[in-house]
């Protein structure tokens, strides 16, 4: 992931960047090798890589094809050098940090540091030779606590929130469960009449004319609400999503009842694509869509998947988006813009080419 609009947190060695990583990917990392590119400028970080540490018994195969993925971004970023931290033992780690390395310098891209991080403990590895040897140099480690860094403090300070491990990241995506999906089930169902009612009226509005074409009702909503009456719910639909927006803007989660409905509505591609065109990388916009993502009921739950997805690209949340991508295709596979966003996702998409792509 990318970082445009990031606090400024300062770092003033190896110990304060590895404190900082967490915040940077949103939750501890943990067998994995994560590559971070320092603008040679600036001394910023301008993008972020995780990739998961293969086992012994896995091949390299796969991990040198999505190094390339990643040495291809850094390469067209330009005027950058990289940091190199693995996290895990040291069998899983090496081998990783070696194919990492032989991938930058192959590319002309400097290696600033490489180091392995296990047990509140850092091991400093020699990579930053064009021929890499990852026996580290450090070798009883240096011992640090990420909890007493400045860069933490600094990071806590702005906002940034680091949770245990993905798996932590992935459970607030998690569907609601109990009196909390209860109320949603009651709730749809009184939605989805509602957006019944609103197609039979359109439907008979439209059967009125001589341009009707019964196969667009159903599966194409927005043509049945190409109608006189059909145009007043479509903008009812895009002020409604307006108004629940702006309850998260000022913090305030909605009941089932708006949630639902909104989740319902979302099912008219007009409204979702309004609803894309308003994403952008504000924390309201992320903790809304993470909402109701968590709340919709299992046939609605693409749409707003695929919106958090956008927001969380936008913010450099990668991970985050990953796990959006991964709720919208399991609640629907054929589901065309999430598929999408999964194959940009995994080319490496910047929050700018996305954010560009929605205001085109």
């Amino acid at each position: 992931m990318s970082f445009t609009d990031r606090p400024a947190v300062h770092v003033r060695g190896t110990e304060d960047l590895l404190a900082l990583i967490p915040f940077l990917l949103g939750f501890h990392p943990d067998t994995s090798m994560v590559l971070l590119a320092v603008d040679n400028g600036s001394g910023g970080i301008a993008m972020a890589a995780r990739l998961d540490l293969p086992t012994a018994e896995q091949p390299l195969g796969p991990v040198r094809a999505a190094l390339d993925l990643v040495v291809a971004k850094l390469t067209a970023l330009g005027g950058v050098s990289v940091v190199l931290a693995g996290y895990g033992p040291a069998d899983r780690v090496e081998p990783m940090v070696t194919a990492a390395a032989e991938a930058l310098h192959a590319s002309g891209i400097p290696i600033r540091e490489a180091v392995r991080v296990a047990g509140g403990r850092f091991w400093r590895l020699r990579a930053t030779d064009p021929t890499p040897d990852p026996a580290p140099y450090s070798p009883d480690g240096v011992a640090f606590e990420p909890a007493t860094s400045p860069a933490t403090a600094a990071a806590v300070y702005a906002g940034l929130v680091a949770l245990p491990d993905r798996e932590a990241l992935a459970a607030t995506l998690a569907p609601a469960t109990g009196a909390a999906r209860d109320g949603m089930v009651t709730a749809t169902v009184a939605a989805c009449a509602l957006l019944t009612e609103l197609l039979d009226a359109a439907r008979t509005d439209t059967t009125d004319t001589d341009t009707a074409d019964p196969a667009d009702v159903g599966d194409q909503p927005d043509a049945v609400l190409d109608t006189p009456i059909g145009h007043a719910p479509q903008a009812a639909a895009r002020t409604y999503l307006t108004q629940i927006q702006d309850s998260y803007r000022a913090g305030q989660p909605v009941d089932d009842a708006h949630a639902a409905t909104l989740t319902v509505l979302l099912e008219l591609p007009s409204l979702w694509e309004f609803a894309a065109r308003r994403t952008n990388a504000e924390a309201w916009q992320t903790a809304m869509w993470s909402d109701l993502v968590r709340r919709a009921e299992p046939p609605f739950t693409a749409a707003a998947a695929t919106l958090l997805a956008l927001c969380a690209l936008q913010a450099g949340h990668g991970a985050l988006a990953s796990m959006a991508v991964d709720r919208a295709l399991g609640a629907d596979p054929q589901d065309r813009f999430a598929q999408l966003l999964d194959r940009a996702i995994a080319a490496g998409i910047d929050p700018d080419t996305v954010t560009a792509l929605l205001t085109d």
